[in-house]
């Protein structure tokens, strides 16, 4: 298989990914960019609303925004940040989280089911490869 046919199986999955992420978003009661915060919240832990707009592409106005939405409906918690009490956290609520897991659990173990016959050195390769892959794309979305 050539390099440009396995970008494009991946350019296709993307596409049923961003679907799939805004049948998830619907579910909690989120828009896809809120999901996205959520994600980034559980993937790195609390977070200022400037750190949050970066990790998701907004200003910093529009992530306040996001943010006062995100609040409003419970899904997160402003929190003192105990490195400099002037300054406050984003942290995601725990119930919100158990509800996103439990819609991508399914997807998540039907991926695993693929992949557990491939060996160690395949699925090292594969790893390397798709965080390069994040990190090209993050360059490009800087970039454009």
């Amino acid at each position: 298989m050539a390099p440009e046919e396995v970008v494009a199986a991946l350019a296709a999955w993307s596409v049923r990914l961003v679907q799939f992420n805004g049948v998830v978003a619907a579910r909690i009661g989120v828009g896809t960019t809120e999901l996205q915060c959520l994600y980034e919240l559980a993937r790195h832990g609390p977070a200022t609303p400037g750190t949050l707009a970066a990790r998701v592409n907004l200003t910093t106005g529009s992530a306040s925004r996001m943010v006062e939405r995100l609040h409003a409906a419970g899904h997160v918690h402003r929190v003192p940040d105990p490195a400099d009490r002037r300054r406050v956290l984003i942290e995601p609520d725990p119930a919100t989280l158990q509800r996103i897991a439990a819609l991508y659990d399914p997807l998540n173990a039907r991926l695993a089911a693929e992949l557990a016959s491939a060996d160690d050195a395949v699925l090292a390769r594969m790893a390397t490869f798709l965080a390069a892959a994040e990190q090209r794309t993050e360059d490009m979305i800087r970039e454009l």
